[in-house]
Formats: structure tokens, C-alpha cells, sequence
């Protein structure tokens, strides 16, 4: 749907809840993730202003460099998400203001699920946050973990990074007794805490060629007999 299209149903207008994803670095180089509910103060064709109140430290205090922002909101139960910049950030006793430009279009999303089965053996894989639902922007810092499960379809790993729904990702791995190294991009659908340092991760694929889901499949196959 175009923004302006948006403007004039009247879909996106001040004092609404949208929800806003920032991920970027910090100082020392480590991803930056953040999620939350923020408040439209204002918006045009041009730009929005999106308000957060915070109650001790501002969350965003970290944040030394921005990769990608993602502007999001529910309409009769259907998810409209879109890109946007980051033009301006103010600071005020308690609130944070972000003034970020207006998309161009929205789009809205659907996923589905696979089967998984566990591997037995510790296997590291390493990840990159590359964009968001699906859309890659751009190429992130490296951060690990250890692949639990995995099928032709997505995988789950621990780790002790901080990331959530729906960051998009690239997967590098070996799998046990498997010669070969796999680079597979994939979307997070699922975080749940693991232990008090480390969270569970459950990637599903995306477009990934035949031959790298014959080979997955084939593999998970062999492992099941």
C-alpha cells in the first residue's frame, strides 16, 4: 500500500501505537537490537515522530550507529511494515523522540513452519543480522551460537546475543559428518529465554536454492534412520 494512500484512509495518524525496530552497533562494536512501542506525534508525506517514555536509563543510550530501522502497525489484524531512516533524535528528561522520513509504500507479511530434528553433537554456526522480514539492507557484525535443531526448513540455536522477531539473518554452518559449509539466509519467528545469559532462536529459510534444501532434507533423513 502507498504511505500517502495510508494518510488519506486515515490508517496512520498522531497519538497512535506503532512499533519500531532498531538495529545498529554499539561503541564496541557489538549489534545494537532494540524493540518497542512507541507513540506518533506526528506525520506527513514527509516525515513521522515517533515518542518512547523511559523510566531509568534510555535504552537507546548505547546506540552509536544505525543499520536499519523498521516502522510497524496492526490494522484489523493485518501487520503493515515498512523501512525508514532515521533523520533526528532528541532526548528530554524521560522521553525519547525520533524523527524518521516517510516510506514510500507499505507491505504486509506471512510465514509458515517446518518439522525440525535435534542434533546430538555441539555444532557452531555463525550470524549476521542483514535486514528484517525478509528484506535484506545491509551486511551486520558477526555474532555465534550453537545450532540445537534443524530441518530443510529453518533451524534453532543458542546464543548469548540479544535478538528478536523478526530480524533476518545469515546462517553460516557445517553440519556433523557433512562436507560441506552452508550459507543459508533465515527469519527469526521465535525467541525464548534459555538461561539466565543466553536465548533459544528459531530461524525458518528463505529463498534458498533446491539444492541447499535437498541436501538439508537428505541429511535430516539420514540422521533419523
Amino acid at each position: 500500500m502507498n504511505w500517502n494512500q495510508a494518510l488519506s484512509f486515515e490508517m496512520i495518524v498522531p497519538r497512535m501505537s506503532c512499533n519500531l525496530i532498531i538495529v545498529g552497533e554499539t561503541k564496541e562494536g557489538m549489534p545494537f537490537c532494540y524493540e518497542d512501542s512507541f507513540v506518533l506525534q506526528k506525520v506527513d508525506e514527509q516525515q513521522l515522530v515517533a515518542t518512547m517514555e523511559f523510566h531509568s536509563m534510555n535504552p537507546l543510550e548505547k546506540l552509536h550507529h544505525v543499520c536499519f530501522i523498521e516502522f510497524s502497525f496492526r490494522e484489523r489484524g493485518i501487520l503493515y511494515y515498512a523501512f525508514v531512516d532515521l533523520l533526528h533524535v532528541e532526548t528530554k528528561r524521560n522521553v525519547c523522540s525520533l524523527t524518521l522520513s516517510a516510506p514510500q509504500d507499505l507491505s504486509t507479511f506471512q510465514n509458515r513452519r517446518f518439522q525440525r530434528i535435534h542434533l546430538p553433537v555441539r555444532t557452531p554456526l555463525t550470524c549476521r543480522i542483514i535486514g528484517v522480514r525478509k528484506a535484506s539492507t545491509h551486511q551486520g557484525i558477526a555474532f555465534s551460537g550453537q545450532i540445537q535443531d534443524i530441518s530443510a526448513g529453518g533451524l534453532s540455536f543458542i546464543t548469548n546475543t540479544r535478538i528478536f522477531y523478526p530480524l533476518f539473518l545469515e546462517l553460516s554452518f557445517v553440519l556433523p559428518d557433512h562436507p560441506n559449509k552452508f550459507v543459508i539466509n533465515g527469519e527469526i519467528v521465535r525467541v525464548t529465554n534459555f538461561s539466565n545469559d543466553s536465548y533459544r532462536i528459531a530461524v525458518e529459510f528463505r529463498d534458498v536454492p533446491e539444492s541447499l534444501t535437498h541436501q538439508i532434507d537428505e541429511y535430516c533423513s539420514r540422521s533419523e534412520e
